[in-house]
């Protein structure tokens, strides 16, 4: 019996073990993911994605903005450790967005439709909390669908860890 249990009890822990994510892969995803992120007709848009435990902060600034303003306008929105914060000003336009990886629902990808950019993928998050539903894009500049499920499935590895954290 106590031979069953010590079995049991063995498994469970590799089980966790090998659900979750190290700091080193976390930080190697998001490597990846900032450099394909980069629209090479943007040169001086910066999008970056910072994975820290759980939690994710996406930022996107632009410093040659289409942007004209007769004062700077900040906005921002919080709600525990997620929420957003724009702003601009004359050429400059920031957008910061923070969420945690056990409230997201669902990590898709498709082929970018949009004419303006040069062909890429997008990966959809979305995030429910509570009663409100909220998604996103991460652009990634490739053409290259390998790459793309790649960084799906290590994006979906990193958020089933958060999830199953959050139901033990």
């Amino acid at each position: 019996m106590k031979t069953l249990l010590l079995c049991a009890v063995a498994l469970g822990l590799a089980g966790k073990a090998h659900a979750q994510v190290t700091p080193a892969e976390s930080q190697a995803l998001a490597k990846q993911i900032n450099q394909l992120m980069r629209n090479p007709q943007k040169p001086k848009q910066e999008v970056r994605l910072t994975l820290r435990g759980c939690h994710a902060e996406q930022l996107i600034r632009d410093r040659d903005a289409d942007v004209e303003t007769t004062r700077p306008l900040a906005v921002s929105f919080g709600s525990g450790n997620s929420g957003w914060a724009m702003k601009m000003d004359n050429g400059v336009f920031e957008l910061k967005m923070d969420f945690e990886w056990a409230d997201v629902t669902a990590l898709t990808y498709q082929l970018s439709t949009d004419d303006d950019e040069p062909r890429h993928y997008e990966i959809k998050i979305a995030k429910r909390r509570k009663s409100s539903t909220t998604s996103f894009e991460l652009p990634l500049y490739t053409t290259s669908e390998a790459t793309v499920k790649d960084v799906v499935r290590r994006l979906e590895k990193v958020r089933q860890s958060c999830r199953e954290g959050i139901n033990n």
